[in-house]
C-alpha cells in the first residue's frame, strides 16, 4: 500500500540536465523513494533533455510506489516556477532545492521529521556547503562563497538570527503561510540567463515582519555544485550587477527602506576595506581585488536601476 505523502520537494528547473540527472540520482541514494514525500520537477522552459532524464526517473519511482511529477511552467523566471510548485504541491508542506546538489544521507529524513515533530513551524533553511567541480580560482575568498550557495550557521539547531535568512537552495514551508502573505515575488529571482536575485530573501523578510520564527536544521545538509562557468570573473560580475538590482527594485518605492538599504551597504563598503588590507598584506591581493570588484558591482547594478526609475 501507498505510503501517504507529507512533504513536497521541489526542485525548478531551466536548462540543467546534465546536474539535473545527478541530483535525482543523489535523491534516490538519500532515501528519498522510502520516505513519505512526492517530488516535482518544475521545467522553466528548458530546451535541452530535461523532459527524458525525468522520465527516466518516473519509471524508477514507478516501482518504489513513491510520486515525482514533472511540470512544465511557461511564464519565465524562477519565481514563476516556484510558484507553480507550490501549487502544485498535494502536501501541506513543501521544500525548495536548487537543480545542482548533491543530497547528504541525512537531508531528506530531516526535512520529514523536522515537519513531523515541530508541527507549528512554518519556515525552514538547511546547510549548505559548495562543492568545486573545478579549481577554485586565487581570487574566490571565503566571503564571497555565499554568492555560490554556502550557508553554514553552525552544528547546532537553532532560530536564525534577525540579520540571517535561509538560502533558496535548501528552504522549507508550510504550505499555508503562502496563503497568508503570497508566493514568491515575480519582479525578482533569475529569469532564464538574468542573474537577478533576492526573492528568498523579500519573501524571508514578509515572514519576519509577522513575527514568525525561522528556524535552522544543520542536519538536512546538501552540497551545492559549481562548475567553471560560475567561477569566472565575468560571471561574478553579472551576479553583483543582478543582485544591486534586485535590492533597489525592493525598496525603489520604500524611500525608508531605502535610506536602511544604503546605510547598509555603506557599512558592507567600510568592511569590505577593512577585508582588503589583511590579504593584501598576507599576499593574497587576487582576493582583496575582488572583494573591491564585487562591492562596486552591487552598486552599479543598484543605481542602474535605480537612474531608470522615477522617484515616487
Amino acid at each position: 500500500m501507498k505510503q501517504r505523502s507529507k512533504v513536497s520537494f521541489i526542485i525548478c528547473s531551466y536548462n540543467r540536465a546534465g546536474y539535473l540527472d545527478d541530483t535525482l540520482q543523489s535523491l534516490v541514494e538519500s532515501g528519498l523513494t522510502s520516505q513519505p514525500a512526492e517530488l516535482l520537477i518544475i521545467d522553466n522552459n528548458s530546451t535541452d533533455s530535461t523532459p527524458e532524464v525525468v522520465k527516466g526517473y518516473q519509471q524508477q519511482y514507478a516501482k518504489d510506489g513513491n510520486t515525482i511529477r514533472y511540470i512544465k511552467e511557461t511564464k519565465q523566471g524562477l519565481s514563476h516556477a516556484r510558484n507553480r510548485g507550490i501549487k502544485e504541491a498535494q502536501t501541506p508542506r513543501v521544500v525548495f532545492l536548487d537543480d545542482d546538489i548533491r543530497a547528504t544521507k541525512k537531508l531528506i529524513p530531516r526535512w520529514v521529521s523536522f515537519f513531523s515533530s515541530n508541527p507549528n513551524a512554518l519556515a525552514a533553511g538547511g546547510k549548505i556547503h559548495v562543492q568545486f567541480d573545478d579549481p577554485r580560482p586565487d581570487w574566490m575568498s571565503h566571503f564571497l562563497l555565499p554568492l555560490l550557495g554556502h550557508h553554514d550557521l553552525g552544528d547546532s539547531p537553532r532560530k536564525y538570527p534577525q540579520n540571517k535568512y535561509p538560502f533558496g537552495g535548501n528552504m522549507g514551508f508550510r504550505k499555508n503561510i503562502f496563503g497568508l502573505l503570497g508566493g514568491f515575488d515575480t519582479e525578482l529571482g533569475r529569469k532564464g540567463n538574468q542573474l537577478k536575485a533576492s526573492e528568498e530573501k523579500e519573501l524571508f523578510r514578509r515572514i519576519r515582519a509577522e513575527n514568525i520564527d525561522i528556524h535552522y536544521l544543520p542536519e538536512a545538509k546538501l552540497f551545492h555544485r559549481v562548475n567553471e562557468e560560475r567561477l569566472t570573473e565575468e560571471y561574478i560580475r553579472r551576479q553583483a550587477i543582478g543582485l544591486g538590482e534586485s535590492i533597489a527594485l525592493q525598496v525603489q518605492n520604500e524611500p525608508n527602506q531605502r535610506t536602511e538599504e544604503i546605510v547598509r551597504e555603506l557599512l558592507k563598503i567600510i568592511a569590505t576595506f577593512l577585508l582588503f588590507f589583511p590579504y593584501a598584506f598576507s599576499l593574497q591581493l587576487p582576493k582583496a581585488l575582488m572583494l573591491i570588484k564585487f562591492r562596486k558591482w552591487i552598486a552599479e547594478g543598484y543605481f542602474g536601476i535605480n537612474a531608470q526609475t522615477p522617484s515616487p
